[in-house]
């Protein structure tokens, strides 16, 4: 091929050039457009304000999630293992000790949710404070955090029920057993010191490395003696001797698939937590809940198929606790925990 001449090679500039110039207008035109689209994965903000991706963003949230923090000069935040609605849970180090902790730290959007969540926070400190038990995750202090507070705990390195039971799908029998007389143990404790935990479910069950179990997670337990620190406390039900102990509320809180009919009418009992009990045994005996995840309801109760159906290798015995422990009754189901741990030695 012979070489272009000078004449072809000045076209081609000009060409070129006349290219880049329309380009160029092109671009002038439509810039101010573009930089108002959004584009797949990305957050783009109009002209003249800064752009951040949402890629940049997640990054910044990883690095904040796994960056070493220091709390009240002495808690060493390391890395978050959990997320819930009212905040992180972080695993990390006591710095005097070594002791591994686990850490509740609030996420709030403003100020006034941070007041409220510190409240909740507070109050669960102080059911935890009276609360010492093997089978109860041990709680160490409340830590100031600007207008909010932390909750220490100590770690627990282990596996929740329902993680084992989205693995497995079916716990036998004697693993199940094995696991709810140590809950049924932790609950006579909290019922006897007056807390009622009201969100039992297998995410708050948690079977250490080692086999203990524990319960975890009171953020919404309800003393239920008069607690002069609570605001939104209601006053207790005065009782006579061997009747149920309860009170009320106007505040409806828990996991709808675990929650008992009677929080339904704002009454709390410590027969509320044997029910959510009986739905989380269900479930991890038969690899569903017994009512949906709408939970309980006058239309779901009957859909209900005994224990025994689905498994058949099941005790007869054990859905006679379960239709017990799910009455919707609160004063015809199973009194309390104590006679649970013993029903379930028994089978």
């Amino acid at each position: 091929m012979s070489d272009p001449s000078a004449a072809q090679v000045g076209l081609a500039l000009f060409l070129g050039s006349a290219v880049a110039v329309v380009v160029a207008w092109t671009w002038a035109k439509l810039a101010p457009r573009l930089s108002r689209l959004r584009l797949p994965g990305k957050a783009v903000v109009s002209a003249g304000r800064r752009q951040t991706s949402m890629a940049a963003a997640q990054e910044k949230e990883a690095a904040i999630e796994t960056a070493t923090q220091v709390l009240g000069e002495r808690w060493a935040l390391e890395r978050v293992i959990g997320r819930g609605g009212m905040g992180r849970v972080w695993e990390g180090g006591d710095r005097k000790t070594g002791r591994r902790i686990a850490i509740k730290t609030i996420e709030a959007t403003d100020d006034e949710q941070r007041k409220i969540l510190r409240e909740i926070y507070l109050s669960e400190a102080r059911a935890l404070s009276h609360l010492r038990h093997p089978n109860v995750v041990d709680f160490i202090e409340a830590v100031p955090d600007g207008i909010g507070v932390a909750l220490v705990f100590a770690f627990v390195s282990g596996k929740t029920l329902a993680q084992m039971i989205a693995e497995e799908q079916k716990l036998g029998w004697e693993p199940v057993r094995a696991i709810f007389v140590p809950v049924a143990r932790a609950l006579t404790a909290a019922h006897a010191g007056g807390i009622v935990h009201r969100d039992m479910k297998p995410a708050n069950v948690m079977i250490a490395d080692d086999g203990v179990v524990k319960v975890m997670d009171f953020g919404v337990a309800r003393m239920l003696a008069p607690d002069p620190h609570a605001p939104t406390a209601g006053p207790a039900r005065t009782s006579p001797a061997g009747a149920m102990p309860s009170t009320r509320t106007s505040t409806l809180v828990g996991t709808p698939a675990y929650m008992p009919p009677e929080a339904l009418q704002g009454l709390i009992t410590t027969r509320g937590d044997l029910f959510s009990t009986g739905v989380c045994l269900y479930e991890a005996l038969t690899g569903r809940l017994p009512f949906g995840f709408e939970g309980w309801t006058v239309d779901s109760a009957p859909r209900r198929r005994p224990a025994a159906e689905l498994v058949k290798s099941l005790p007869p015995a054990v859905d006679i606790l379960l239709d017990e422990l799910l009455e919707p009754d609160p004063e015809r189901r199973l009194p309390d925990a104590k006679v649970l741990e013993r029903r379930l030695l028994d089978i």
